[in-house]
């Protein structure tokens, strides 16, 4: 019985413990079915929340790319709004000029503020008017106002901005006299009616004097432009703000392809100059449409590749032959979005040509470029027109000025006649037409492109931004060595940036360029008996990858001004390369080649070949230094010999080689 009793409380036992297993698990099988709904649920929540979440973070995204464009565009507009401010300056069109002021505008001088448009359309009139009491000037005034090198700064709101530019003036009345002027501006800019305008106007003198006997200053007068910027500001260009209205991804497209169409545009007329420069005309060709034409006011028009070959012949034979200067920059370009999707841009060239041991000119012509894209993507020049002002030679200059267009040579007659009227000084009124300052960016794309990219807007902005990043990084350093502001210019350069020390080397990493500077300057800052204006200008950019990396080829057009007139200048060329580092684009490589320097009294003409080297070092100084390598090309500037020229880019339609081509240099620290 015990036994019995024993094994039924067994079986009973095991009979309790498998009801119980099965109890639990229906319990577990109950318990995990709730879980996975409970589970299912939580994951359609927060996927009912993630929606509005991720549709926040596209329109902050939109935001913040509509306020870059909006960035972007306002730089391109202050541009175009100064260099429509300098070609009115050339008409004498005061009252125009006091339309692109602020109600409350000052004008800031030594001493003295004038404020109000009428102000200052009469203080233009006292100081550029040379009596004039028109609306425009009469026929025998020169007033070549050139505003050149600017690095602009946006306010964090983006609706005000400051920029610093260079000023070169050449003025003059036919028969009377012919006078330089230099000066450094610091302009402050401001939205007011939908539109930018200048709101303060702060000029520094810097040099002045006559053409016959060259610029020079007083040191006890002198004053030097405050920055208005930091290395790092000169190097950002966005605000970092969001636009309180976004724009549509179809404006953000057309708007962004639109200013890199710009940047390309400007790009093809640059690499006119820079062709023309060198006597490259195949290179000028092959930059343009197949029907392209050529107009010369008063001459005729040329049409086609084989009309341009004749027009060029004006310039000279092709190339440059010994001790030929032929250097023509264009300068204060100013841009126009046309109804029918093609560019316009114009332009102020200013010729300094002429043969050593021989005579030598000067010469102001505007040049308007139309350029359109191709069937192929590939944007061309269709269209050039140029008007002669003013040529003068270079001993009597431009109170006794020649005809101011070049002569037609055999064999370089016009195809057809031209409707295009001469307009030379002193005969006639500088009366180039002009448009409105804006760039009349189109809203929409004519005919949308299809990229197959989603982000095709923001990859497009990155290219466009650093064309004005390269080109404002590369200003301010110009502004600081300007100076002596050592510390600030090697500031602007990346970590690992290289620099040619000229007539030395090369110097690696920001801080072997600081320490190369101060040992070869001191630390001492500006001397005021002396001034060495480094005028950086004519840019043209290549952008690589994902628009962090760039290279930038830059004109040198250095015065140097004494205490006693006369004063020296020199022409080179800068090949920079430049980076997006931490969000700011800095200096990373910097090639520069002299191309002539002289003494203003002898100008190119004149120059002794001997003196060429005359700021150079021994090989004991140089070891002394330790550069981390040679200079790369000529270490003096060859002139009146003709050297090759290093282009970092081949020709943009194309694909033309250079002769002697730059490539990317990243340096190191070896």
């Amino acid at each position: 019985m015990a036994c019995r009793a024993r094994r039924s409380r067994a079986a009973h036992a095991r009979t309790a413990c498998h009801a119980d297993r099965h109890q639990r698990l229906r319990r577990s099988r109950r318990a995990g079915s709730g879980r996975m709904i409970r589970n299912a649920f939580i994951l359609f929540c927060a996927a009912l929340l993630a929606i509005p979440a991720a549709a926040q973070e596209a329109a902050n995204d939109v935001a913040l790319e509509t306020a870059r464009l909006e960035d972007l565009r306002s730089i391109r507009e202050i541009k175009n709004l100064q260099a429509t401010w300098g070609h009115l300056a050339f008409h004498g069109a005061f009252p125009a000029m006091a339309s692109l002021l602020t109600n409350d505008i000052e004008l800031v001088r030594a001493g003295s503020v004038i404020t109000g448009p009428a102000g200052v359309e009469g203080w233009l009139r006292e100081t550029q008017g040379d009596g004039s009491s028109g609306d425009a000037f009469v026929p025998g005034i020169l007033n070549a106002r050139i505003f050149l090198s600017p690095v602009i700064t946006l306010a964090k709101d983006g609706q005000s901005a400051t920029a610093r530019w260079h000023e070169v003036a050449m003025t003059g009345r036919s028969g009377e006299r012919a006078d330089w002027q230099g000066l450094t501006h610091v302009i402050d800019y401001r939205l007011d009616r939908g539109e930018w305008r200048i709101s303060r106007i702060r000029p520094y003198e810097h040099f002045a004097g006559t053409q016959a006997d060259g610029w020079f200053h007083d040191a006890e007068t002198l004053e030097r432009a405050p920055y208005h910027y930091t290395p790092d500001e000169a190097g950002r260009i966005f605000t970092g703000r969001s636009a309180a209205e976004p724009m549509s991804h179809a404006q953000l497209a057309a708007q962004s392809g639109a200013l890199l169409d710009q940047s390309h545009a400007l790009n093809l007329v640059n690499a006119y100059g820079y062709y023309l420069d060198r006597g490259l005309y195949d290179d000028i060709v092959d930059l343009l449409a197949d029907d392209a034409t050529i107009d010369v006011a008063g001459q005729g028009r040329w049409v086609g590749a084989d009309g341009a070959r004749r027009y060029l012949l004006r310039f000279g034979a092709p190339g440059l032959e010994q001790g030929e200067l032929n250097d023509r920059p264009l300068l204060m370009p100013k841009t126009t979005f046309l109804p029918d999707g093609q560019i316009e841009i114009m332009t102020i060239e200013l010729g300094m040509t002429g043969q050593h041991g021989g005579s030598g000119q000067w010469s102001i012509s505007t040049q308007v470029f139309r350029l359109g894209e191709g069937e192929d993507g590939v944007w061309r020049i269709a269209a050039i027109t140029r008007t002669p002002f003013m040529r003068a030679d270079y001993e009597t200059g431009w109170s006794d000025p020649l005809p101011a267009a070049l002569p037609v040579p055999a064999g370089g007659e016009p195809d057809a006649e031209t409707t295009v009227h001469a307009m030379a000084y002193p005969q006639s009124a500088y009366g180039v037409p002009l448009a409105s300052p804006s760039l009349n960016l189109p809203l929409f794309r004519l005919e949308e492109k299809a990229t197959g990219e989603v982000t095709s807007e923001v990859n497009a902005l990155n290219h466009a931004e650093a064309f004005d990043g390269a080109a404002n990084v590369s200003n301010a350093y110009g502004y600081y060595i300007d100076q002596f502001a050592w510390r600030d210019t090697a500031a602007v350069f990346s970590r690992d940036g290289w620099k040619e020390l000229s007539y030395i080397g090369t110097f690696i990493g920001k801080d072997r360029v600081l320490a190369s500077l101060i040992q070869r300057y001191g630390e001492g800052g500006p001397n005021d008996a002396f001034q060495a204006i480094h005028q950086k200008t004519q840019p043209y950019v290549t952008v690589f990858g994902d628009g962090t990396r760039a290279f930038v080829r830059n004109r040198l057009l250095q015065f140097n001004s004494g205490t006693e007139p006369g004063g020296s200048w020199i022409g080179g060329v800068y090949e920079n390369q430049v980076i997006k580092e931490d969000g700011i684009w800095r200096i990373h490589g910097m090639d520069l080649d002299y191309v002539w320097l002289g003494d203003y009294d002898g100008g190119w003409m004149g120059i002794d070949p001997a003196n060429n080297s005359r700021f150079g070092v021994s090989a004991d100084v140089i070891a002394e230094f330790a550069p981390n390598a040679p200079l790369r090309g000529e270490t003096f500037a060859p002139f009146p010999d003709i050297r090759p020229m290093g282009f970092h880019f081949d020709n943009p339609v194309s694909g033309r080689k250079a002769e002697t081509p730059l490539t990317w240099s990243d340096g190191n620290r070896e």
